[in-house]
């Protein structure tokens, strides 16, 4: 009872449960749809991982770092709730107009789609963000469970079609929304405080939307690039690669959603206690986290064709090579967080710039004449850049922390 009780563990658990959910929606969706419905699939979630990204950098990346130097906590999640709503109908706004122009009608279930997996996403952050661990856990299985019987009234219909499958995932995720919003109850108003927070986003997010943008193409030009050059197939072998590896995500957005906010928390209060705090989390994960990838690679062929089927095992060293990059991600986890806790925001953008910056002159040499291997090729490479920049600016900053992994 005392492990269940504990904020980490739940988080764990929680983000176990998340990162199964997607996992498993990821294998029936490829089951159920042909390989080239399953790459337009990819395809539509990629574009909202980017409009995800980008609106997470001007509200809740600012909010997880900012929060704990306000005082009055209630009104600044009532600003930050406010504005995501406001910078979500603005995208849909403009989505629309696109939509109009084009005259395609088939791209607005994507839209409904896409702005509730949004703010269900934007939900489980705040609430990881003020601690509110068990309201997540609620969250995510209420999310799992419509999620599920999604699939099965997808399953039972005499329809088989992508847009009934979107249909019916946009209703799942706008169910935990909707307890979000009942849990926070964004009605706290403070004038003076939305002003003098909406002057802290802007500061903050400019930075960080160049680098969410950046970092979103640096992470998925290539794999943009092979749907153009090989086609949707090998996009959607890539994908599903990807989503096998998300397995290990339950870690890193550990990292990401509850560690960093922790860290940055305990570095303003006592910067040894905050540094030790990394470390140690990080030392902690890699007793799960290396093994997972080594076993990944061991059975890559095996893992890929019981999970997508026959036709995807031709593409088994898609995921072979995704466990070597992978060793390359997680050891990156310090350096990103380190930079992100003390607020690097400038060095944060710029590392993934260079990242980018090598992907548009590489993509088309890697693809055209290595194809998917050249894509993975690529993505390590960006990596290794991004580390030996971070690297680089904390020893500017008298942090090394390579040498605090060894004392510790």
């Amino acid at each position: 009872m005392k492990v269940l009780n504990s904020n980490k563990s739940l988080v764990l658990l929680d983000q176990g449960l998340f990162s199964g959910n997607s996992f498993f929606t990821t294998i029936l969706v490829a089951r159920l749809l042909s390989p080239e419905d399953f790459g337009l699939w990819a395809s539509y979630l990629l574009g909202i991982y980017l409009v995800l990204s980008g609106l997470s950098a001007f509200v809740i990346q600012p909010f997880q770092v900012l929060l704990p130097k306000i005082s009055n906590k209630k009104a600044y999640i009532t600003f930050t709730f406010w504005l995501e709503l406001l910078a979500i109908t603005l995208i849909v706004f403009i989505t629309f107009i696109g939509i109009e122009v084009i005259k395609n009608s088939n791209y607005t279930l994507i839209v409904f789609f896409g702005t509730a997996f949004v703010f269900f996403d934007f939900g489980r952050r705040l609430l990881l963000a003020i601690d509110k661990v068990k309201n997540v856990l609620i969250l995510d299985i209420l999310a799992t469970v419509c999620t599920i019987s999604a699939f099965i009234l997808f399953y039972m219909g005499n329809v088989k079609e992508l847009n009934e499958l979107i249909s019916l995932f946009t209703i799942a995720y706008l169910v935990p929304t909707i307890y979000f919003i009942y849990v926070i109850q964004p009605f706290y108003w403070d004038k003076d405080l939305f002003i003098k927070s909406l002057n802290l986003h802007l500061n903050e997010g400019k930075w960080l939307f160049l680098s969410a943008v950046t970092q979103w193409w640096s992470s998925n030009f290539l794999v943009v690039s092979a749907g153009i050059f090989l086609g949707t197939v090998a996009l959607g072998a890539l994908r599903l690669s990807q989503t096998l590896m998300g397995v290990l995500n339950v870690i890193l957005q550990t990292f990401e959603n509850y560690i960093l906010p922790q860290t940055a928390k305990k570095l303003s209060d006592n910067y040894s206690m905050g540094l030790d705090y990394l470390v140690n989390n990080i030392k902690k994960a890699s007793v799960v986290f290396l093994p997972l990838i080594v076993f990944t690679i061991a059975c890559s062929a095996d893992i890929l064709t019981f999970t997508g089927g026959e036709e995807y095992a031709s593409y088994a060293y898609v995921l072979r090579g995704l466990g070597f990059l992978y060793i390359l991600v997680f050891f990156s986890q310090p350096l990103r967080l380190m930079i992100r806790a003390m607020l690097l925001n400038q060095h944060f953008f710029y590392g993934y710039l260079f990242s980018l910056f090598f992907a548009l002159i590489s993509s088309r040499f890697l693809l055209t004449n290595l194809g998917l291997t050249g894509a993975l090729i690529g993505l390590a490479i960006s990596q290794m850049l991004l580390m030996i920049y971070w690297s680089f600016v904390l020893q500017k900053k008298k942090i090394d922390l390579w040498k605090s992994f060894i004392s510790y």
